[in-house]
């Protein structure tokens, strides 16, 4: 609540401020009284409206996956060092301490979310404050909200470095008006979190030293002068090693499709920093970039090394090291052979959403405006005729979540033109990065959900980049806020993560998981299915520990069973279950019951001599779906 204050009494003083100046961001004056009541008010709403769908919609593996990781840590195990952990290894230790607060079951882990959510929300509508008035920040706080959490509230870590990415910049956006360094601490703090969460948090402390770095060349407050030599080159020579570790993050799937989602804009952005510093006309140095990344690089070092330091102190860096930077290249093969990317020419209907903007940018709000809003209104209803409501769910998601690439390329392309002094220069460059940066996050993973794991930052970069050009067209913005809006509270919201982005299904009846260590709600099917399965596992595993797998962690927590095995995912860990081995700890742990999943999402499935030496061991079986329970007496 106090992260909730601050921003209610900072959002204050923007709405009573001046329109010139450091705090000439904000879009004009108002009231503090509208200010903070619009505030309050998309608070309450969002926070109300997310919590009621808290429970809802699953995918088991990422339960399980969650939920046992942070189980073995409050059990004391530590992250690679005693298990396969999926990701860096601060989000089990947050889970732990949600379980130890909210109890041992899955609405925990969700509680948990919610609390960063709720201090999430005051941070989009302060990075939003800085670009528009109070209604228009409360517009794209709300659809932040719907756009985010209500389509898939599992506590994934992706969210998360959603969150740390908004309090990010937003520190940043204080700090150009403050100028105050301690902010700078703050985003740094941030990007050291983040990282701590999933290593994706990376993408996100690159954005952020892509913008110092053109900051410093560009700072009003700085005398006028040409940047040194020695700092163009270092700027040119830091842009080169960016450039490299793209093109080497996307080198196994380099197709058209990639290259548009994850090429295309990182290219944009790196010739625009470059040509920023090239034609800067302030006295950037080394020295003033060094003022500027010391307080950035020790913020992030700080909870980084707090979490090392216990790894140090009991001699399991390598593990650590290992299971950050090694193992996650397993898990992207994986990712990408299970759901590859959309092909690129589905990125039309963003081609058409951008050129209808551009059109109203142009036309103004007079009576083109409105014509320019009656187009939309008209391609809209067109995609309906086509194909009826599942064609215009999937033309829709499509306009927007594709259009990042094409957003990131048009703002750097109005950045370079753009000569003249202005104030919202620095916010669009700093939030079209955060943008492009993060939209990595998706690589390689195809699944619709991760447009909205990074949707927020893309909604910003727009507004600052509309904001920029002579602020966001009307009639058109409205139009579109409320379609959007309408979309997700209809559709997105209350489909299966499944469906998001290709089929408009009618809402989901979802009815309690009646098992001891849940509290959310599943489709009907899946509440029968595992109640069968845990209550059959349950009634046969003696000694209270199982293996369950390949890739089946929700087994292990839903029965309150113990997983022998380091693995939570099989692939991350392919030599710990080589036939031998896996035959030798089931006969070592004496287990009397096991599962076996014949189609697992990710990892291959069990060899034929452990499928037989399990039948061997375990002459009876319950088979339901793609898993069989096999025990013996």
């Amino acid at each position: 609540m106090s992260a909730i204050a601050s921003a209610v009494t900072d959002i204050g003083k923007v709405g009573a401020g001046a329109t010139t100046g450091r705090r000439g961001m904000a879009p004009g004056p108002w009231s503090r009284r509208l200010w903070v009541t619009a505030l309050l008010l998309v608070w309450l709403v969002s926070g109300l409206y997310v919590f009621r769908h808290l429970p809802g919609n699953w995918l088991p593996s990422d339960e399980g996956m969650l939920a046992q990781s942070a189980e073995r840590v409050l059990h004391g195990e530590m992250p690679h060092r005693d298990f396969a952990e999926v990701y860096t290894g601060g989000l089990s230790y947050l889970h732990a301490a949600g379980f130890k607060v909210f109890g041992v079951r899955l609405l925990s882990l969700r509680f948990v979310l919610f609390g960063f959510f709720l201090l999430w929300l005051p941070a989009v509508f302060y990075c939003a404050s800085r670009l528009v008035g109070p209604l228009g920040a409360a517009a794209v706080t709300l659809l932040s909200a719907v756009w985010t959490v209500p389509n898939y509230p599992a506590a994934m870590p992706s969210w998360y470095n959603l969150f740390f990415a908004t309090f990010g910049a937003a520190a940043l956006l204080r700090y150009l008006e403050t100028q105050r360094r301690r902010w700078i601490f703050a985003a740094g703090v941030m990007g050291g979190c983040s990282l701590l969460i999933k290593v994706v948090g990376l993408y996100y402390i690159v954005a952020c030293l892509l913008y110092l770095a053109v900051h410093a060349a560009t700072d009003a407050t700085q005398p006028r002068g040409r940047p040194t030599p020695a700092y163009r080159l270092i700027v040119g020579g830091g842009l080169v090693l960016f450039a490299v570790a793209v093109v080497g993050l996307v080198r196994h799937h380099l197709t058209l499709k990639h290259a548009y989602h994850f090429l295309l804009p990182e290219a944009a952005l790196a010739a625009l920093a470059y040509q920023v510093v090239a034609r800067a006309d302030r006295s950037g140095s080394i020295a003033r970039l060094r003022h500027l990344l010391w307080p950035f690089l020790l913020g992030t070092a700080l909870p980084l090394a707090a979490f090392v330091l216990p790894y140090a102190l009991r001699g399991a860096l390598p593990a650590l090291l290992r299971g950050v930077f090694v193992s996650p290249t397993t898990r992207l093969a994986s990712a990408s052979a299970s759901l590859p990317l959309p092909p690129w020419v589905a990125s039309a209907p963003a081609v058409v959403l951008a050129a209808i903007v551009l059109l109203a940018v142009r036309a103004g709000s007079g009576p083109r405006g409105w014509l320019v809003a009656a187009l939309w209104a008209s391609v809209a209803g067109g995609a309906f005729l086509i194909g009826g409501w599942d064609y215009l769910d999937r033309f829709s998601w499509a306009a927007v979540a594709q259009a990042t690439p094409l957003l990131i390329v048009a703002g750097c392309i109005v950045l370079w033109r753009t000569s003249s002094p202005n104030p919202l220069i620095g916010p669009c460059f700093l939030l079209l990065a955060l943008a492009g940066l993060c939209s990595l996050t998706a690589f390689p993973y195809g699944a619709a959900i991760y447009f909205c794991y990074t949707a927020p930052l893309t909604l910003l970069a727009l507004i600052a980049l509309l904001r920029l050009v002579g602020g966001p067209p009307q009639p058109l913005s409205g139009l579109l806020a409320g379609f959007y809006l309408t979309l997700a509270l209809l559709a997105l919201n209350a489909q299966s993560l499944r469906d998001v982005g290709i089929v408009m299904h009618p809402a989901v009846t979802l009815v309690p998981l009646r098992l001891p260590r849940t509290g959310i709600r599943v489709r009907r099917e899946d509440a029968a299915r595992y109640r069968s399965l845990v209550d059959t596992l349950v009634a046969h595993a003696r000694g209270g520990v199982t293996y369950a797998g390949p890739d089946s962690p929700e087994l292990y927590f839903l029965a309150g069973l113990r997983n022998p095995t380091r693995l939570i995912f099989d692939f991350l860990e392919p030599d710990a279950r080589k036939p031998d081995s896996l035959l030798a700890l089931v006969d070592r742990e004496r287990l009397t019951a096991v599962v076996i999943r014949s189609a697992p999402e990710f990892s291959r499935p069990l060899e034929p001599s452990v499928l037989q030496g399990f039948a061997e061991r375990f002459p009876h079986e319950w088979t339901q779906g793609d898993l069989t329970v096999r025990w013996r007496d």
